[in-house]
C-alpha cells in the first residue's frame, strides 16, 4: 500500500480506449453518404494523430487529402452525419488499450481516486464508457461540455479533482497528447504521458513527468510519484 492517495484523471480517446477504429468507420460512412470514397490506410495514418483535435478536423484533414475544399456549412453537414453514426456505433470495434482494466483495478485497490477528463463532450464519453463496462472504475467523468472551459485550461482538470472528491495537491494526469501534457503542467500536477495513442507529436518530445509504453508500467509510477 502507498502512504499517499492520489486522484488520477485520465484522457480517453488515445489513453484509455483505442476508440480510432469506429471514428474511422464513422468518417467513411460522412464521405461515402457525399459521394467521396472512403478512406485508405494510409490515409487514416494521416488521420490518426489528429483524432484528438475533434470530428471536425479529422473531416478537414480527410477532405485535404482528397485534394477538396467544403465551405463551414458543407463541414458542418459532414460532422452531423459522422457524430449521428459514431453515437450509435461508438463501440463496435473499439476497446480498453491491453493492460488498462488490470492497471485501474490495481490503482482502485490501493486506495486511489480514479477520473476521467477528457475533451470528448458527455453524449458521447458516458455511452462509449458505458458500453465497454468502464464507468464503474471513475468517481468523476468529465467532458468537453461539462464546463465552460475544457483542457488545456488547468480548470478543466481542477473540476474534475474536485468532483472525484481529491485534491489537486495530489492528482496526476495521464494521457496521450500535447493538451494532456499541457494541461497538467498549467495545473502544477505531474503528467503522465503514454505512448501509444493519437498524438502529432511523439510523446517524448513533449516532455511528460514520466513516460510509459504500456499500462503494466502505470502502477510502478503512481508509486514513484507518491513518495
Amino acid at each position: 500500500m502507498t502512504s499517499t492517495k492520489l486522484t488520477i484523471c485520465f484522457d480517453l480517446d488515445g489513453t484509455l480506449v483505442n476508440s480510432a477504429p469506429d471514428l474511422f468507420a464513422a468518417l467513411d460512412h460522412a464521405l461515402l453518404s457525399k459521394g467521396y470514397d472512403k478512406n485508405s490506410l494510409s490515409a487514416e495514418a494521416k488521420i490518426r494523430p489528429i483524432i484528438g483535435h475533434g470530428a471536425k478536423a479529422m473531416i478537414k484533414r480527410a477532405l485535404s487529402l482528397k485534394n477538396v475544399q467544403l465551405n463551414d456549412i458543407e463541414i458542418d453537414e459532414l460532422w452531423h452525419i459522422l457524430i449521428d453514426h459514431y453515437t450509435i456505433h461508438s463501440a463496435d470495434q473499439s476497446h480498453p488499450y491491453e493492460g488498462t482494466i488490470k492497471a485501474l483495478e490495481e490503482l482502485h485497490n490501493e486506495g486511489h481516486i480514479l477520473a476521467v477528463c477528457t475533451n470528448k463532450t458527455i453524449d458521447l464519453t458516458i455511452p462509449l464508457l458505458e458500453k465497454l463496462d468502464l464507468t464503474k472504475h471513475f468517481k468523476a467523468i468529465t467532458g468537453a461540455d461539462s464546463f465552460p472551459f475544457k483542457k488545456p485550461d488547468a480548470r478543466h482538470l481542477f473540476e474534475t479533482i474536485n468532483q472525484a472528491g481529491g485534491e489537486a495537491k495530489a492528482a496526476v494526469m495521464i494521457g496521450d497528447s500535447k493538451t494532456d501534457i499541457l494541461t497538467a503542467s498549467n495545473a502544477s500536477i505531474p503528467s503522465v504521458g503514454v505512448t501509444w495513442g493519437y498524438t502529432d507529436v511523439p510523446m517524448p518530445d513533449l516532455n511528460p513527468t514520466h513516460l510509459i509504453n504500456h499500462f503494466d508500467e502505470l502502477t510502478n509510477v503512481i508509486e514513484k510519484i507518491t513518495r
